[in-house]
């Protein structure tokens, strides 16, 4: 495949995975379907398959690319790890500090979208594990890192786009004023660290698991925070 027609068919991927909920909703709008209205089995089963279809797709797509790196990631996992546990850290300082920087400007203790996150686990608990630690990982990754990045032949200038489109994905459609899109630096610091792993790696199982990580120890400090 040439590089023109490479980048086309991956911003399709990328536009039609990220904007495959919004365009499945302007259907239901356009039949004139509203979903509030549905029983809450039938709602259940609607948010289940708007994440499960994407997460289908993608991994039809890539699934070539992620049967031959598998071999590679498991063969290599333990010096994979120890290498880039320490890119993973540094990153998750420097989305920590920014954090608190942004926090302090907007005047706020979390984003919008972590904040929407908690209240979905609140009602949807099991959803929300299966969402947030095994589909995001595997789709985010994927879209976010693989498609994106197979964009760009400067790998800097993909490290610094794909931060920023995986920081804007986690703020846009939460937040509430201009402020909080400076939201997207602490997401886009993490992202463009997990496209530097991709890029060194050569191999998506590493930040796929490196992003399970992440999420999964988030998702444990807040249920036990709810505990306590």
């Amino acid at each position: 495949m040439n590089k023109i027609k490479l980048i086309l068919r991956n911003v399709f991927i990328f536009l039609f995975l990220s904007f495959f909920s919004v365009f499945v909703n302007y259907l239901l709008d356009l039949a004139g379907i509203d979903i509030t209205k549905w029983p809450y089995t039938c709602k259940l089963i609607y948010i289940y398959a708007s994440e499960l279809i994407p997460w289908i797709i993608v991994i039809l797509i890539y699934r070539k690319y992620l049967k031959e790196k598998f071999s590679d990631f498991k063969d290599n996992f333990k010096s994979y790890f120890d290498k880039y546990i320490r890119y993973y850290i540094l990153g998750l300082i420097l989305m920590s500090f920014s954090n608190v920087i942004v926090g302090f400007i907007t005047n706020s203790d979390i984003s919008n979208n972590e904040e929407v996150i908690r209240k979905i686990t609140n009602i949807l608990p099991i959803y929300s594990l299966i969402s947030t630690c095994l589909c995001a990982p595997i789709i985010e990754e994927l879209l976010y890192r693989k498609t994106i990045g197979d964009i760009f032949n400067n790998k800097w200038l993909g490290i610094i786009i794909g931060g920023l489109l995986f920081g804007g994905a986690h703020v846009i459609g939460t937040y509430t004023n201009i402020l909080d899109v400076l939201y997207v630096i602490p997401y886009g610091v993490l992202g463009s660290v997990f496209m530097y792993i991709y890029y060194d790696s050569d191999n998506i199982y590493n930040t796929m698991f490196l992003h399970f990580m992440h999420n999964s120890i988030l998702m444990i400090l807040y249920f036990v925070s709810m505990i306590n």
